[in-house]
């Protein structure tokens, strides 16, 4: 018997742990490549962990980067520069979204409200209608913000 550890990816569970708030105040973020792996279905994958300053530290290791609660970041693309780049867009996206995350929140109670004022009989009429209000539409997009977090998958096929 033969054991193969070219497609391991190395273990992640005892790097340091930041939580996806502290990202917030991550100074200088970057990814750090991990791990290139092939999957069951014959698809590429990246692992990235994340590295800069947190309160004046180097969040980074002589390891590695930092897990956000345990997750790694996991790309599925065809070529290493697409994954570097759709890697490094991920982290910059979701720090831009945790920056603004308050804000988003105090306009989607809003748009709840406005649209708790229309019926919901008349809510169903303009949802299903072809020609929509673009005030609903707008409304119906923030409300979303509420209904919990989502996961985002990037995907370079």
């Amino acid at each position: 018997m033969t054991i193969s550890a070219a497609n391991v990816a190395p273990d992640f569970a005892h790097r340091r742990r930041i939580h996806a708030n502290d990202l917030r105040d991550l100074q200088e973020p970057a990814v750090i490549f991990e791990h290139h792996g092939i999957d069951s279905d014959g698809a590429h994958y990246f692992i990235y962990t994340v590295a800069g300053w947190l309160g004046g530290e180097n969040i980074a290791t002589i390891q590695g980067g930092a897990t956000v609660g345990g997750d790694v970041i996991v790309i599925h693309a065809d070529r290493r520069e697409d994954a570097d780049q759709m890697a490094g867009m991920g982290l910059e996206d979701t720090i831009n979204a945790l920056m603004t995350e308050d804000e988003r929140l105090v306009e989607a109670m809003v748009a709840l409200d406005r649209l708790n004022s229309i019926g919901a009989l008349d809510r169903m009429d303009i949802a299903l209608s072809k020609e929509k209000n673009a005030d609903f539409v707008e409304d119906v997009d923030k409300v979303r913000v509420l209904t919990g977090d989502d996961i985002i998958l990037t995907s370079g096929h």
